[in-house]
């Protein structure tokens, strides 16, 4: 059934009783609105549950209709600089509860912030939770590989080992989620399940209430993922972390409805 998803597809009812909660969302603003206008009854496996809405900052992400009120509104941040100079400015409405800092190596990111990533996630997490804010943070592993940086790759080891080795996951104590940066690894799913394991252990170990979201995609580096292929990499870990952060393309549409229609089950089984 998951592989079969179409426009006209009439989904399960969501099954009740006890169990895991569902697991947490992070997804952004666009898709799900995209997802929703084909699935509208995919608006019901939302509640209950904890979502994070994403969107840029300065973009409008109110909801009707049956979400309006069940998600938190999150304003994403490639650098801490730009979330600081919001702050600084009043440009965050009431109406955003969370920020994320999507910290990579990138032109967006300012180099200063890819060669110090711990030092300018603590910043963010408690400039965030001054002004009553839930930080998430979004190290890449690919921070292991900024000239500069303070822990560099080794030769000897591949990106995921750097990623635990520099302790890029040891979330600070001000962190509400940590977003693992997995999907590079969801086709290989027992790889995607030992990093995420090793990144929860030591996220969990700095913070042991932080919440921990593995990161999908629904073309992880350009590569189309399939519904089973996405639950496939899910089921590996879900009773793992917290939750689930999704990156999807705009025409990704359908795979997008039938991994939503699976994370409701996720928590219930």
């Amino acid at each position: 059934m998951l592989a079969g998803c179409q426009a006209t597809q009439k989904w399960p009812p969501v099954p009740q009783g006890t169990g895991p909660p569902a697991p947490i969302i992070v997804l952004r603003s666009s898709i799900l609105h995209s997802v929703l206008a084909e699935h509208g009854d995919l608006a019901d496996t939302f509640a209950g549950r904890m979502t994070y809405l994403v969107a840029p900052s300065g973009q409008p992400q109110a909801l009707a209709g049956p979400l309006a009120g069940t998600v938190k509104n999150t304003y994403i941040y490639k650098s801490y600089a730009a979330f600081a100079g919001d702050v600084a400015a009043g440009r965050l409405p009431a109406s955003v509860h969370a920020v994320l800092y999507d910290i990579e190596k990138w032109p967006a990111t300012p180099l200063d912030e890819q060669q110090h990533p711990q030092f300018y996630m603590r910043r963010f997490s408690t400039l965030a939770r001054a002004h009553g804010l839930l930080p998430i943070l979004a190290p890449a592993r690919d921070l292991a590989l900024v000239p500069g940086g303070g822990c560099p790759k080794r030769s000897s080891e591949n990106l995921s080992e750097a990623y635990i080795r520099c302790g890029l996951a040891g979330a600070d104590q001000g962190a509400a989620a940590l977003v693992v940066q997995s999907q590079a690894e969801e086709f290989n799913v027992t790889a995607f399940r030992h990093f995420v394991a090793m990144v929860a252990r030591q996220a969990r170990a700095g913070n042991p209430r932080i919440d921990v979201l593995a990161q999908l995609a629904t073309a992880p580096l350009g590569q189309p993922a399939s519904v089973p292929q996405l639950v496939s990499a899910a089921r590996s870990v879900h009773r793992l972390v917290d939750g689930f952060s999704l990156t999807a393309r705009n025409v990704d549409t359908e795979t997008t409805a039938g991994l939503l229609w699976a994370f409701s089950r996720l928590g219930r089984q």
